[in-house]
């Protein structure tokens, strides 16, 4: 075989393997492009110090730094609830944002889960309280307050029919339950007196006198530091036909599951106002407030108690809307 032969044996093989070659070698360098490119533009953060604070208050940052969240918990008594107890990455360290994180949360305090005392006698509803399981003891959740409300037709006396907070939530045995009473039938007259609502839950006490057709408006929301106090009247007076009240409200560092929510919206009419709650999976909005009357440039503000996702709206004489806002759980 001579070499123009060989030539035209091989030459058409050859111009293929440098072809693939060629071809392979434009792959590879655009991969290694994209993945350099990638890894170039990937923004650093600088791993924050997390032990020892407590992890509401961090949950924010964390959000911030673009950290991907794992959470575990230990228990120890003598030590702080919620307080972060370990951290996975070291202080300092330099990493990826989107990384993920696990952080080791202590629960210090004993963790139930509400039992739901709807439509028990008062009674009887006292007596579950004081055995409610944690972990594998009983412990006592303390009765903060009753509150008395008109029974409905369908609805009997000295029964529950409201509770906050609500059955299923995970709490500590430190927070006390408020509930929402049906009155008994009274031969004689009952003297009405605004002082009884004090350091009562103002959502049960608004929800009782709207029941009752008796106005009432939040006159002051006082902020607190001390978390017991939130959502409980601090005061209450009785101004014309309409109870006015000053309302504790301690600001959460993040809105959890359910909590107690405020509401504050300058007017720019005179005229009157309510607020509805709007609840998913219900058709009709429940009514906060009666009407109330307020001039240009007052204040509307109310403290409500939200158990789940829900809209606020605020709507003047005619129904229309004014104003509206949501509240979210940001876990």
């Amino acid at each position: 075989m001579n070499q123009e032969q060989i030539k035209e044996k091989y030459l058409p093989i050859g111009g293929y393997i440098l072809f693939l070659a060629v071809g392979l070698l434009l792959f590879f360098s655009a991969a290694f492009l994209i993945v350099f490119i990638r890894t170039k533009n990937t923004a650093k953060i600088i791993v924050p110090d997390l032990i020892g604070k407590s992890y509401p208050e961090v949950h924010n940052e964390l959000g911030r730094l673009q950290l991907k969240v794992r959470l575990e918990n230990k228990r120890y008594p003598d030590k702080t609830d919620g307080i972060i107890l370990y951290q996975s990455i070291r202080p300092g360290r330099e990493i990826e944002a989107g990384s993920k994180i696990v952080l080791t949360v202590n629960t210090g305090l004993d963790r139930l889960i509400v039992p739901d005392v709807r439509g028990q006698s008062i009674d009887s509803a006292k007596a579950n309280l004081q055995k409610v399981l944690s972990g594998e003891t009983y412990v006592e959740m303390q009765i903060g307050g009753i509150t008395y409300i008109e029974p409905q037709a369908d609805q009997l006396p000295n029964t529950i029919i409201d509770q906050i907070p609500e059955p299923g939530k995970n709490t500590s045995a430190r927070e006390k339950v408020f509930l929402l009473v049906t009155k008994v039938p009274s031969k004689t007259k009952e003297e009405f007196s605004p002082v009884s609502f004090q350091g009562a839950s103002f959502p049960l006490v608004q929800k009782s006198l709207t029941r009752s057709g008796i106005k009432n408006r939040v006159e002051e929301i006082v902020n607190t530091r001390v978390r017991s106090e939130n959502g409980l009247v601090q005061s209450a007076r009785l101004e014309g036909d309409e109870v006015r009240f000053k309302v504790y409200y301690f600001e959460p560092e993040l809105a959890i599951e359910s909590g107690y929510e405020m509401f504050s919206y300058e007017v720019g009419d005179d005229g009157d106002y309510k607020a509805v709650l709007e609840i998913p999976n219900q058709e009709e909005p429940d009514v906060l407030t009666l009407p109330i009357a307020l001039k240009d440039g007052e204040k509307f503000q109310t403290v409500f108690y939200r158990k789940e996702n829900v809209k606020l709206t605020l709507l003047d004489t005619s129904d229309s809307k004014v104003k509206s806002k949501s509240y979210e759980s940001e876990l």
